[in-house]
């Protein structure tokens, strides 16, 4: 057998059984037939015998039932005054009689069925004829005694002896004796048939012996090659599976064996990514970088034996399976590879790691992500590290790395700040600029990097237009424009000349289907080339940086428009509360400058400003009988006023796009610091601070407005009246902000000591 021989797909195992008959001779197959027909046959008598036993019960049944009716006819004609209990007994008689009647019909029938039928009727030359004869006497039988019985009930006894003596005892004595003849053949014949199975039964345990004999010898000489085959397929799908360069195993066979390794138990995952490959590759060729990679693969199969694995994932990628090993003990590992690796005078480490420990199974490229990021921060200390030593060292960055980075900032500043300096480091340029687009001109705003202040005095805040030196050619083309030798251009700026400018690329910026900027990269004293590479990076960072001021134009436009309907939805609660014309408005704007004044940011003022202006959402719940009645509410007509914040906070949690802390200011900017507010008693901090700062703005500007119920206050008494419940209905920090940020005027009396009854909720 080879393996050639082998269906794909198929194991070698489950093909031995195949190989040893297929290739057998011819007497062996004989030997197997035989032993499958003996086998057969031996079934085939052990039913006929089984038939044959069953057909003597039947026989012995159907004797002693003709025997009880026949006493019972007996009993019948020889005395007189036959009870009911009698003619009872008759019938159950008969009914046996009957069913016994039937099932020699079925035995009948069986007999001429079937192959086990036609080898008993071929071995004993018998025919179904017996069991037909007895089966017609005992119908007769039945008849008879019928026809007696009833002459009986009828009273005519003489009768009924004429026909006893006449036909039923004949028949009587011919069904006796036709079934005692029935059984004596049957009883032979089932005799023969045990004997015949016990012979093949003898047969077919011979043949088997014989057969399982030679086939156990020929399986042994297939066992031994199906080990050689899987030794083959074992060799040629590790060559599949192996690196090439290092031997270790390779990106496919991981996936095979971390699967493998995942279902017996936990593992760890130790991913390295080297440091100085490229280094190497570049001073010594890729001969040397070679050898490097075969030093850290037999380093890596030193430190991991024998608790695993270690793969070549790719380039200068490498990965380590630690079955049973935890985090811990696998960054120990690590570290043990890291001190063998170590060449003299390096200060950056041989490679950076990562580790991710599987408790159960799970995919290798979720497992992977979570080692990578990790082995991504490991390398970032590395280099902070390596800048730490190095005075004025600058940490590298790859152009991955650099990528990455780029996709998650978000606002124009950060491009601006952290993105260029990103493009400085991985480009290795000296400073970075940006121009904004003023008019038809574009000044210079930003120089940021290594730049003495002689040169930023010569070149920040200078104006440019179409023509004036590289810049000039960016905004009149359009597009990208660099010098790798700046000084030697014929459209060379005197300013830049005199800095020491030999470098540059500047890559316009375009958002709202214009031209409204420029970045640029500038090189001093010393000669960069201005790569393909370099201009794609830069013009990627001023798509982003495009990309961002257009993104916060659409957000302002969103926020405007989502305020301006919020505001507008809470002119129109205004209006079915009475409130004072504008009180919707001054409170939003009141508390946004509050909010400022206490350090929110951006966001969380939107929230507030959503929150003030749908404040009294919750009001629309309010019969009009309550929330317009003229004069004090009673208790009844309290509970369902007091009950409009929490309704609010249902009615604003269903609409979509509303922050948590606009939902909390509707919900809780009735509650107080001392906790004796509503709906849900909160006290002190646990209030949200969104609440407790438009719950000062609230009530000031409804002491200092009229109501139908109410006068407008004085400014001086709102805010004495706001002092007074600082620490019990107000927060005391959110007061004195307050204070600090309206300015009070001349003091003026009023007594405000009644102000609390006069009161009711607005927002």
């Amino acid at each position: 057998m080879t393996s050639t021989d082998v269906p794909p797909g198929r194991p070698a195992w489950a093909s031995l059984a195949w190989f040893s008959v297929r290739g057998s001779p011819v007497w062996v197959s004989g030997l197997l037939l035989l032993s499958v027909l003996s086998v057969l046959l031996c079934s085939v008598a052990i039913r006929s015998a089984d038939h044959q036993q069953n057909t003597l019960l039947l026989l012995a049944d159907t004797t002693a039932g003709a025997s009880r009716h026949d006493a019972l006819e007996w009993e019948a004609v020889s005395r007189d005054g036959l009870t009911a209990d009698f003619w009872l007994r008759v019938d159950a008689s008969r009914t046996d009689l009957i069913e016994q009647h039937a099932a020699l019909g079925v035995a009948q029938v069986t007999d001429t069925r079937g192959v086990s039928s036609w080898i008993h009727a071929r071995l004993h030359h018998v025919s179904t004829h017996d069991l037909s004869q007895v089966a017609d006497l005992l119908r007769a039988y039945i008849r008879a005694t019928d026809h007696e019985f009833v002459l009986l009930r009828d009273g005519d006894r003489t009768a009924a002896l004429a026909l006893d003596e006449t036909t039923v005892d004949p028949l009587a004595d011919q069904l006796e004796r036709a079934m005692t003849q029935v059984r004596t053949v049957r009883e032979h014949e089932a005799h023969g048939t045990l004997m015949l199975a016990a012979v093949l039964i003898g047969v077919a345990l011979l043949s088997s012996l014989v057969t399982a004999s030679v086939l156990a010898r020929r399986l042994r000489v297939q066992v031994r090659a199906a080990r050689l085959l899987e030794e083959q397929r074992q060799l040629e799908r590790e060559q599949d599976e192996r690196d090439s360069l290092t031997g270790l195993w390779n990106r496919r066979a991981l996936h095979r064996l971390y699967a493998r390794w995942t279902a017996q138990g936990a593992l760890s995952v130790l991913v390295l990514d080297l440091n100085r490959l490229k280094a190497i590759n570049d001073s010594g060729g890729h001969a040397a970088g070679d050898a490097h990679l075969r030093r850290v693969a037999l380093t890596l199969l030193d430190v991991c034996h024998p608790h695993g694995l270690a793969a070549r994932w790719g380039g200068d990628e490498f990965v380590l399976l630690l079955p049973g090993l935890d985090a811990g003990s696998a960054q120990l590992l690590a570290e043990r590879a890291s001190a063998q690796l170590e060449a003299p005078g390096d200060l950056m480490p041989p490679f950076a790691y990562g580790v991710a420990h599987v408790p159960e199974a799970t995919s290798l490229e979720r497992v992977l992500a979570l080692a990578d990021a990790l082995m991504y921060e490991h390398k970032e200390v590395q280099r902070q590290e390596v800048a730490r030593l190095v005075p004025g060292g600058r940490v590298g960055v790859t152009v991955e790395e650099f990528t990455s980075r780029l996709e998650q900032l978000e606002r124009p500043q950060d491009v601006l700040t952290e993105g260029l300096s990103l493009a400085r480091a991985v480009l290795d340029f000296h400073a970075s600029v940006y121009l904004e687009r003023v008019g038809d001109e574009f000044i210079l705003r930003r120089l940021d990097g290594d730049v003495t202040l002689d040169v930023r005095s010569l070149l920040e805040g200078r104006a440019y237009r179409e023509g004036d030196g590289v810049t000039g050619q960016a905004i009149a083309q359009s597009a990208a424009r660099w010098s790798n030798d700046y000084p030697a251009e014929p459209f060379a700026l005197e300013p830049w000349v005199q800095s020491g400018l030999k470098s540059v690329v500047m890559v316009p910026v375009r958002y709202g289907g214009r031209m409204m900027g420029m970045v640029g990269l500038l090189q001093f004293n010393s000669w960069r080339v201005v790569t393909p590479q370099a201009r794609r990076l830069l013009e990627a960072l001023a798509s982003r940086l495009g990309h961002s001021h257009e993104r916060v134009h659409a957000v302002e436009s969103v926020r405007s428009a989502l305020q301006g309907g919020l505001l507008a939805l809470g002119v129109a609660l205004e209006e079915r509360d009475l409130e004072t014309a504008g009180h919707t408005g001054r409170v939003v704007t009141l508390a946004e400058h509050l909010g400022m004044q206490l350090g929110m940011n951006d966001s969380t003022l939107d929230a507030l400003r959503q929150g003030a202006s749908l404040h009294d959402i919750g009001k629309l719940v309010i019969p009009d009988a309550i929330l317009l009645k003229p004069g004090p509410l009673s208790q009844g007509e309290w509970a369902v006023m007091r009950n409009h914040a929490e309704r609010g906070y249902e009615i604003a949690h269903r609409l979509s796009g509303l922050m948590p802390t606009t939902l909390e200011v509707i919900r809780s900017h009735h509650e107080r610091w001392d906790g004796s507010g509503y709906p849900d008693g909160l006290r002190g901090t646990a209030i949200p601070l969104a609440a407790r700062i438009f719950a000062v703005c609230d009530v000031y500007d409804a002491l200092t407005h009229v109501r139908p119920y109410k006068d407008a206050w004085t400014h001086d008494a709102a805010v004495a009246e706001i002092r007074a419940k600082s620490g019990t209905h107000f927060d005391p920090a959110v007061v004195e902000a307050f204070l600090a940020l309206v300015t009070p005027p001349a003091p003026e009396a009023r007594d405000v000591a009644t102000a609390e009854t006069h009161h009711r909720p607005t927002g």
